[in-house]
């Protein structure tokens, strides 16, 4: 199954996951080699006739269904370790949306209250590079949802560390490592996503000469009831249509239905000079219709633009103010009603006196 094939990838990242969730590292301030991958192992236990061994584990069940399967802890070191192991629930981490796990003390409500190891939260040691099969059982609650549920076993070395006084800082490092689990629960399936909150924000030149920059961020949601896998890419068209920026295309791997993560892209520079411009977000994962959003924001170089103003408006300002005060026209202003014009007389001899015509004589 497509769902069984992408979840695989993720069993062998599960271990920085557990890193990330389970607060291992407690006052840290020692050597970086403290952080290395654990001299452990938890991995399933072999299936009879299996051409590859397993990397995580993966049921088809139907609601109130009950499995029995069983994970091998393997010291690797020459010592006694001492490990702690619970089931817990899977999740996408809020930033990047990497596949992850709670920590013990966490409220489970999914996979990890479905898994029974038989263990408790107790403490129990293992000799170095020896083995042992850690029996389980998983029973799906019987209201359990149908689609796709996220879990894993986790174990965590709680062998005390003796401290070394190299200066006023000491800390201890507690590695751990997980296997996941997912179920898919029977009924009918229903794969979808959504894009949402889709930001900007730019620096921008007060002028708008140099080198602009902006920051695009997104959040992807699993709106259905399956695993998803896929890819988002994201992409800026400016106020003409062009296509100006292409970000690089987010792998996105065990999206858990009810999922949300936010994508930072990578800062994009040299951004156009001025206008409009449209982010759009395309979310794809097999099965399903893909996921889309746009976001249109403005490059905006604040000060050019308000000199820009201000000289229009200077402009205009002079235009009305000659609309209203129209200058006097040449040769001075009109006269009275039926009086010369200045700087112009009558031809001599022409003037007749009141009540007479004026005519040629004979």
């Amino acid at each position: 199954m497509q769902w069984k094939q992408t979840s695989r990838r993720w069993a062998a990242a599960v271990f920085a996951a557990v890193m990330a969730t389970t607060g291992l590292a407690v006052v840290s301030g020692g050597p970086a080699a403290a952080l290395a991958i654990p001299t452990f192992s938890l991995t399933p236990v072999a299936v009879p006739g299996a051409t590859a061994p397993r990397g995580s584990f993966h049921y088809d069940l139907g609601a109130g269904q009950t499995i029995s399967d069983a994970v091998v802890l393997t010291n690797e070191t020459t010592q006694l370790e001492q490990f702690q192991i619970w089931s817990t629930d899977g999740y996408n981490t809020t930033v990047g949306g990497a596949f992850a796990l709670r920590p013990l003390g966490y409220p489970m409500t999914g996979v990890g209250s479905w898994i029974n190891t038989h263990l408790g939260h107790g403490i129990y040691g293992l000799a170095g590079q020896t083995s042992v099969t850690i029996n389980f059982s998983l029973t799906v609650a019987a209201n359990a949802t149908p689609g796709d549920h996220a879990g894993g076993i986790e174990a965590l070395d709680v062998t005390p560390v003796a401290q070394t006084a190299k200066g006023p800082a000491h800390f201890i490092v507690h590695r751990g490592i997980a296997t996941a689990v997912f179920v898919r629960v029977a009924g009918p399936l229903h794969p979808s996503a959504a894009v949402s909150n889709i930001a900007v924000k730019t620096s921008v030149p007060p002028l708008g000469f140099g080198s602009g920059s902006a920051n695009v961020t997104y959040q992807l949601e699993n709106t259905g009831n399956t695993l998803l896998a896929g890819k988002a890419v994201a992409t800026v068209t400016d106020i003409f249509g062009r296509t100006v920026k292409t970000f690089p295309a987010v792998s996105v791997q065990a999206f858990v239905p009810g999922g949300r993560f936010t994508v930072v892209e990578p800062k994009w520079t040299s951004i156009p000079f001025f206008g409009p411009a449209t982010v759009h977000v395309r979310f794809t994962s097999p099965g399903m219709t893909p996921a889309t959003g746009d976001k249109t924001f403005w490059i905006f170089p604040w000060l050019l633009v308000l000199l820009i103003v201000l000289i229009l408006g200077a402009v205009v300002g002079r235009v009305w103010w000659g609309r209203r005060h129209p200058k006097a026209k040449a040769g001075g202003e009109p006269g009275p009603e039926g009086a010369a014009t200045p700087g112009t007389t009558e031809p001599a001899g022409s003037v007749a006196a009141p009540g007479a015509s004026v005519g040629s004589g004979a």
